[in-house]
């Protein structure tokens, strides 16, 4: 499949290439990466945030990350990791994908659910949605409903799923920060796809989250 192409904003470059992020099935052992220590969803985002390599230029790339089941646009090479947390009382893995550009994250998390039930989605996804607004100590300022292309393993779509869309204002230490982020979920899995900086760009940030395609 060819890669998606949608217009550049402001003349930025759009998707040019393709690469794909093999499953990395290691997971890290040590004390860091107890539960207790990554109960906050927003710590294992502020890591890939970290790892991420940082430029001044938006370089778009489409990612199919293997083992978060996510296709998405990125702005930079990107950086993964998988990461035990806590959603409440769940216990789950996330797979994280990112990168970042002119001081704004943008990341995908992909969790594979205990069960396909409708109850665990909705539980996993509002535990992640209320933890990265927490991670800025902010306020939900809106809500969309959106719709997440579903892709067969080929990458061709197969359909929408429903999602929400939400933005919050807050702080990242001593700067104010604004969140921008989608919550959706399809059979046994939940995913997350945040913008986060200072003073995201609005159109950058719906390209990435408007490239963003999953497959359960």
């Amino acid at each position: 499949m060819k890669p998606t192409r949608t217009a550049a904003p402001r003349g930025r470059s759009t998707p040019r290439r393709r690469e794909r992020i093999a499953p990395d099935r290691r997971v890290a052992d040590g004390p860091s990466a107890r539960p207790s220590a990554l109960r906050s969803l927003a710590a294992a985002v502020a890591c890939v945030a970290a790892l991420a390599a940082c430029s001044p230029e938006h370089d778009w790339r489409e990612i199919r990350a293997e083992d978060a089941h996510a296709l998405v646009a990125l702005p930079a090479k990107p950086a993964r990791m998988t990461r035990p947390i806590h959603l409440e009382t769940l216990k789950v893995d996330m797979t994280m994908v990112g990168a970042q550009a002119a001081a704004v994250a943008y990341t995908v998390g992909a969790v594979p659910l205990p069960d396909a039930s409708d109850a665990t989605r909705e539980r996993a996804l509002a535990a992640m949605r209320a933890a990265m607004v927490r991670n800025i100590g902010g306020t939900e300022r809106a809500a969309r409903p959106v719709e997440v292309k579903l892709v067969d393993p080929g990458g061709g779509v197969a359909g929408t799923v429903r999602g929400v869309e939400i933005e919050a204002t807050g702080r990242m230490g001593e700067r104010d920060a604004t969140l921008i982020a989608r919550f959706v979920g399809s059979g046994g899995w939940a995913w997350q796809a945040v913008v986060l900086g200072p003073r995201p760009d609005r159109e950058l940030a719906a390209q990435f989250l408007d490239s963003l395609r999953v497959w359960p």
